[in-house]
């Protein structure tokens, strides 16, 4: 038996190992009774090598003032290692690496190296647990936790935008599959609709019992006589495994009939509200919420103003509204949200709206602005997920709005909520989250 501890270093698996038979890693050394930090330790240093990682005190970065034969002779005596292999294993530097940062003292991927193994008596502690530059490092080298596009449009993905069709569909394939069905949000980015008939258009896909875990089909359907040109949207997977995120849907037919009224609120405001209760325990701090327009049914007959909006989120949960002002009419509309732990690493999240730079009036086609995350991504360019949460457009003209996000780099991204052609756009506002 192999009482060892050690692992191939990424890919070189696949090269030296093939045998399916045969371990591209083996935990020799741990068995019931090791310690639990014990365990952490040598399974996050192995596993490191099996995701690429070399031994941090061979980079090319570190500079480490070795006494050799004091090394040798101990190697000799504990490990039972001949020269060579610890000139391997401790000396030599990792000329094949291409990617490396500065040599971190703290990293999981670095031995333990006693004092008296080096000329001028500066050793290093043993390390149980990734150090920030271990979790920084990974994040830049491997894929995001999104690994889909997540962005799907009626025109020119499924057809033309004429003549209208009210029922428009793909089946959009995960690329890798997940283990189980993964958990979705979707939202709407873009609405092209006649203004003849009153805006029924939803975003949808079958229930999570229906998923499957290679694919799930996006729909984009309007209904009645209303008339859809054009719309698009965007999702979010979450796996199984993902527990730090929270997601969900409301839907204003939940509460009321479309048939009722929207229920009056505070002053000119009509409001369709839920309270989301989060599993007792599972934010200490109040989380960051997401919330995305994703279905609307509004009549042709008044201009068109709704917000979706995360409010008194705490600890414990929020409510998520849905509201109109003025004499627009909401006869159903739905949203969906998703909550995150502030701070969470390689996630950020926010809120942008026209208002936040000009009045109402007068409208604008081409709205937009610069956001910057409050903390730099590690990586050059995270990928930005924006949908619709808040518009007020004139319905004499034909329904016309989008939201998107370009120029991104690990600081910010602009965003533009526009409309088109004789639209009348007042206001326009989107939820965005984004992974790097």
């Amino acid at each position: 038996m192999d009482n060892s501890n050690w692992s191939h270093v990424g890919t070189s698996a696949t090269k030296f190992v093939l045998d399916p038979n045969k371990p591209t890693m083996n935990l020799g050394s741990l068995n019931d009774n090791s310690r639990d930090d014990e365990i952490c330790r040598v399974v996050l240093h192995e596993f490191g090598h099996a995701l690429g990682c070399v031994h941090e005190h061979q980079s090319l970065a570190a500079d480490i003032h070795w006494d050799e034969e004091k090394v040798i002779a101990d190697a000799k005596r504990l490990y039972h290692w001949d020269e060579d292999k610890t000139r391997t294993q401790i000396f030599g530097k990792e000329l094949d690496a291409t990617m490396h940062s500065a040599f971190d003292p703290s990293s999981i991927m670095c031995y333990m190296i006693p004092p008296e193994w080096t000329k001028d008596g500066r050793g290093i502690n043993e390390n149980l647990a990734l150090s920030e530059t271990d979790i920084s490092f990974i994040r830049k080298a491997y894929p995001f936790r999104t690994r889909n596009t997540g962005r799907l449009s009626v025109s020119p993905d499924i057809r033309q935008p004429y003549p209208p069709l009210a029922l428009n569909s793909k089946i959009i394939e995960f690329d890798p599959p997940y283990p189980l069905p993964p958990r979705i949000i979707l939202g709407l980015t873009l609405l092209d609709a006649a203004k003849t008939a009153n805006i029924r258009v939803r975003v949808h896909t079958l229930s999570q019992s229906q998923r499957s875990n290679k694919s799930f089909t996006l729909n984009l359907d309007a209904w009645a006589d209303t008339e859809l040109y054009n719309a698009a949207a965007t999702w979010l997977e979450f796996a199984r495994s993902e527990v730090n995120f929270e997601v969900g849907q409301f839907d204003t037919t939940d509460n009321r009939s479309f048939e009722d009224r929207q229920p009056s609120a505070e002053g000119n405001f009509r409001r369709d509200m839920q309270h989301v209760d989060f599993p007792p325990g599972k934010y200490a701090e109040a989380p960051n919420v997401t919330v995305w327009l994703n279905a609307l049914d509004l009549s042709k007959d008044f201009n068109w103003r709704i917000r979706a909006a995360a409010r008194n989120v705490t600890t414990s949960g929020f409510d998520v509204v849905i509201e109109s002002w003025d004499n627009t009419v909401v006869y159903s509309a739905s949203a969906a949200w998703v909550a995150c732990p502030r701070n969470h690493p390689g996630v950020a999240s926010g809120t942008v709206s026209s208002s936040a730079h000009r009045k109402w009036f007068p409208p604008r086609l081409a709205n937009g602005g610069r956001v910057k995350f409050d903390i730099p991504f590690d990586r050059t360019e995270p990928k930005v997920f924006i949908a619709l949460n808040e518009l007020d457009m004139d319905n004499s003209r034909n329904f016309r709005v989008k939201v998107s996000a370009d120029k991104i780099d690990d600081k910010g991204f602009n965003w533009h909520g526009d409309a088109w052609a004789d639209s009348i756009l007042y206001t326009v506002g989107a939820d965005w989250i984004a992974f790097g």
